[in-house]
């Protein structure tokens, strides 16, 4: 009786335990899956960089948030404006879980959504980008941009904003401005004046000088109008972010370009000028005549920070001398045949400021120009001073050498005349000292003496011969005797 009762009892207990059971097995069915029903996400789903594929969005939640706190751990953000790129403070940034689960798909990529707020992003700009203004257009399209940037959730970029600027933004002002006095315009350089006035560099983009050249008929151009107007492009570049990939110098210093600024082009040797504009947007050159220079200027959408070049360390080279000799050079004399110049270096920086502050120095180049050497001919031989004061051998008038010694001329000799080599004849005894106080003829000697270069003869001394002598002038002929 005992065993048939508890057996009933046993048997009563076991049911209610499987009855009570079940039915909290299938109120908890009922209510997760029909009344709270959990969705569960598909293949090849992925809610930013993370694959929830098959999650149920519980888990999913967790997955994603785990990966938020890891990316904001170690990424780095950017905000690229024009020239200037500085961090973007994560604390402004709060992820929004909700929202990103709640527009999931399934079976595609989805973004995360971020939350950051307008105040946050205008004193970000504010602070960052003075003494820029912005409005509250501005400001609410730039928080939309890094707000879609960041739902990728890639951990390290840069995000620019200057496009979305230009785009509520027409402001475009003069960004860089040379002039180049003394220039001596040519039909060459206003041809290239007209081509450039007005042309755009466009974002991204290189311009190159022999490019340029040779898809446009621009007449004839020397060499000099294309360094000169090489050379102020290269000047306006100096006073933006733009890239220099290709520049050189000449041999000598410019005589119209301000040193340290010369870009030259030889298209012979295939010499360059090539820039790159890294902006996302573009610039227009402007070339303008100025009195008796050139002008040029950069328009586009402002910079964030100030540019500016200087020449320093110049240091100057003296020439060396240098010697030729040669057969066509008189005596005694030097020709200078090149005069020489000084050789130069300078060293060109370009300061970055920012509101006035210098922030950066980077050094542009170091030009040098050799020294020119000074080149003089001179006489193949050097008269010695014995010669030259009189003391020694001279020439005639017909270079032919003469005794300047004291001595006797005999009774009668030919001398050539200075002028047309007609003879001319005399007779008598030197009875002085050669070179001394006398009488010049026209051709004719009147005693003896030494010779002149004009062929004229001088000397002291008594003619013994008869006075009616006939004598000749300097064409020959005979001379009247005087009455």
């Amino acid at each position: 009786m005992n065993n048939k009762l508890f057996g009933t009892t046993f048997a009563a207990l076991l049911g209610s335990t499987v009855l009570f059971f079940g039915v909290t097995q299938a109120g908890t069915f009922v209510i997760d899956d029909l009344v709270f029903p959990s969705e569960e996400f598909g293949e090849q789903t992925y809610i930013g960089p993370y694959d929830v594929s098959n999650l149920p969005e519980t888990e999913a939640a967790v997955t994603v948030q785990t990966g938020v706190k890891g990316w904001f751990d170690q990424a780095t953000v950017q905000i690229k404006l024009q020239d200037a790129v500085v961090p973007f403070p994560l604390e402004a940034v709060q992820f929004n879980t909700d929202q990103t689960l709640k527009e999931a798909e399934n079976g595609s990529k989805n973004e995360l959504q971020f939350d950051v707020t307008e105040e946050s992003v205008g004193t970000f700009l504010g602070q960052q980008f003075s003494p820029m203004i912005f409005s509250k257009e501005e400001i609410a399209s730039v928080t939309k941009t890094i707000r879609e940037q960041l739902a990728a959730g890639r951990k390290n970029q840069t995000i620019d904003i200057t496009s979305t600027l230009l785009t509520s933004s027409t402001v475009e002002t003069a960004v860089t401005n040379v002039t180049f006095n003394n220039i001596e315009s040519s039909a060459g350089i206003r041809n290239l004046m007209t081509a450039l006035n007005g042309y755009t560099i466009n974002p991204k983009s290189t311009f190159s000088m022999l490019e340029f050249i040779e898809t446009n008929d621009l007449g004839i151009l020397t060499e000099q109008d294309l360094t000169i107007v090489a050379s102020i492009l290269y000047a306006s570049v100096l006073q933006t972010n733009f890239g220099v990939d290709e520049r050189s110098i000449g041999p000598v210093i410019s005589t119209e370009v301000p040193l340290g600024f010369e870009a030259s082009i030889n298209r012979d040797l295939g010499v360059d000028f090539v820039f790159t504009n890294p902006n996302a947007t573009g610039f227009t050159i402007n070339l303008n005549g100025v009195g008796t220079g050139l002008n040029a200027s950069l328009t586009g959408f402002p910079f964030v920070y100030q540019y500016e070049t200087t020449i320093s360390d110049k240091q100057e080279f003296l020439p060396k001398i240098i010697k030729q000799f040669s057969s066509f050079v008189e005596p005694n004399t030097v020709r200078v045949k090149t005069k020489g110049e000084n050789g130069v270096q300078v060293a060109v920086y370009k300061n970055i400021s920012s509101d006035s502050t210098i922030i950066e120095t980077k050094e542009v180049s170091m030009d040098f120009y050799p020294p020119v050497h000074k080149v003089e001919i001179h006489p193949l031989t050097v008269t010695s001073p014995e010669a030259s004061s009189g003391n020694g051998k001279s020439t005639d008038g017909s270079g032919n050498p003469t005794d300047g010694s004291t001595g006797t001329t005999g009774n009668s000799g030919t001398t050539t005349d200075g002028s047309n080599g007609q003879p001319s004849t005399g007779t008598g005894t030197d009875t002085g000292t050669s070179g001394g106080t006398g009488t010049t003829g026209d051709g004719s000697s009147t005693g003896g003496s030494s010779d002149t270069n004009d062929g004229s003869t001088s000397g002291t001394g008594s003619n013994d011969e008869d006075d009616s002598e006939p004598q000749y002038d300097k064409g020959g002929n005979i001379i009247p005797p005087s009455k």
